[in-house]
Formats: structure tokens, C-alpha cells, sequence
């Protein structure tokens, strides 16, 4: 597999949104509290048929897809190993730690294992393979291993919980989808804290200054990002999002893209 092959596999399996919008970042940054989902069947309604969230342990093999280099593991060897893990969730350590230690996928196991959520007319064509035993789930019920191309694959299913948000993004050079901006990151921090201070005055109309000054996609609609589940967003972008009451203007926050100025919409009723 050439190098330009695996790096767009590895960007298929972060299942992130569209490429103008916050996303999540594949380099470490802060994650968003995330509640630890129980390793156990619950009692409880029927799972949602069409919306899930998911948290993945991938435990590759050698000429997996997007497999690292140093992966030298057999298939079989990967099962066993997904085995393993199963049963150390299934006798009670957290799904999260285990995956943050464990999970050979870059762009999930350091947040826990958290793939996103999505709905099943949505659900990302690479992970095709383990979307349907992941619907069969309840919440918190962990599944068996799901050979899927890129790996072994511990799933369970986590409860869904979304925020709405808009936002302001002011790129800089440097920043990840800004090929043609010349600012420093300096300048667009200043220039971020400065709108951040025009969209909490008295008055402020958040939708317009976003039309203005955003700089991405979302501008159009008012920086409106629509209502997204944990981990469909950039890490420290969800953080800021999920701590805002609604209505609430966050300081400015930093991601790959750049700066943010983020507003929480009210949740629909």
C-alpha cells in the first residue's frame, strides 16, 4: 500500500465531518468528559434503529488496512488479542481505558475509543462491516469481536448525547484547510478575542458576526454546525461546546483549524 493510500484510509477511519467544518483532530489533544459506558447488557427499551453511538477497540494485523508499519501480528493472533481485551471490559475495567492503552486506531483510541454517532443512513462506509452489530446493541452492551478490514474490532455501544452549536473560525497559516490564509496565528487569536468580545455584547446578533467573519462553510447559515453526538467534533472544540449552557458564548477555543468562538443553541424539544 503506498503511503498516500494509507494516510487517506487513515483519514477515512477518524469518521469525522465534512472537510469545512470542526472536526475531530487525529493529533492528542484535550477530550471532552466523556461518561464511561458499563460493560453489561441494560435493561431498558428496544435500541434505536436509527441513530447509535459507538466506542471501537481495533486490534489490526499484518496487511490490514491502514495497519501500521510495526504491525506484525497475524490475523489470528489479532482475534485472540481482541478476545483478550473483551474480557478484561467484560470483567470490569473501563471500555475507555482500555482503548486509550490498547487500540491500535490513532484517531479513536485516544479518545477512548470513541468512534461518534451517527445515523445508519450516515454511518461511514469503512466501518460498513460492524455498523449492523453495532445496532443490534442495547446501550452499554458490549459486542463480540467484528472482523471488519482493518482490524478486529471490540465495539459497544454508547448512549447518544449531542450539543447544537455555531460558531466563528478564524484560520491562520499554518492551520489544517487554510492553504490560501496569510495571518499568523497571532493575528487570528487577536482577531478571534476580539470577536469574541463583539458576540457577547448586549444586542449581539452571533448568527450575523459568523456570516461576516467566518471562515468556513458554516458562514452561510450563521455558523450554524447543526446538532452533533460526541465525537463528530474537533476534541477541544466538543469540550467547550458540551460545558456552554445554552445560549452561551465560549472563550475562544483552538483546534487544527484554528481559533473558535462558539455559541450552544438550545437543544430542540
Amino acid at each position: 500500500m503506498s503511503h498516500r493510500t494509507a494516510r487517506a484510509l487513515a483519514f477515512a477511519l477518524l469518521t469525522l465531518l465534512g472537510c469545512d467544518e470542526p472536526e475531530p483532530a487525529a493529533a492528542p489533544s484535550p477530550e471532552a468528559p466523556e461518561p464511561e459506558a458499563e460493560a453489561t447488557p441494560q435493561e431498558g427499551p428496544p435500541p434505536d434503529p436509527n441513530e447509535a453511538c459507538a466506542r471501537v477497540i481495533v486490534v489490526s494485523w499484518a496487511g490490514a488496512v491502514a495497519a501500521a508499519d510495526d504491525v506484525t501480528r497475524t490475523e489470528a493472533e489479532a482475534r485472540a488479542r481482541a478476545d483478550a481485551l473483551r474480557t478484561r471490559i467484560a470483567d470490569g475495567e473501563a471500555f475507555a481505558d482500555v482503548a486509550r492503552a490498547e487500540s491500535d486506531a490513532s484517531a479513536t483510541g485516544p479518545r477512548g475509543g470513541l468512534m461518534g454517532t451517527y445515523a445508519r443512513a450516515e454511518w461511514p462506509e469503512i466501518h460498513a462491516p460492524i455498523r449492523d452489530p453495532i445496532f443490534a446493541l442495547h446501550e452499554g452492551e458490549l459486542g463480540e469481536p467484528i472482523r471488519a478490514p482493518y482490524g478486529w474490532v471490540v465495539a459497544q455501544r454508547c448512549p447518544v448525547e449531542k450539543v447544537h452549536t455555531r460558531h466563528i473560525l478564524v484560520r491562520f497559516e499554518g492551520a489544517r484547510n487554510a492553504d490560501d490564509v496569510e495571518r499568523t496565528r497571532e493575528e487570528a487569536q487577536a482577531l478571534a478575542t476580539d470577536l469574541r468580545g463583539r458576540a457577547v455584547e448586549d444586542g449581539a446578533d452571533f448568527a450575523a458576526l459568523a456570516r461576516e467573519h467566518s471562515e468556513d462553510a458554516s458562514a452561510e447559515r450563521g455558523g450554524d454546525v447543526g446538532s452533533l453526538g460526541r465525537g463528530r467534533l474537533a476534541p477541544a472544540y466538543e469540550e467547550a461546546a458540551f460545558a456552554l449552557a445554552p445560549n452561551e458564548v465560549s472563550e475562544v477555543v483552538e483546534t487544527e483549524f484554528g481559533f473558535h468562538v462558539i455559541q450552544r443553541l438550545p437543544d430542540p424539544r
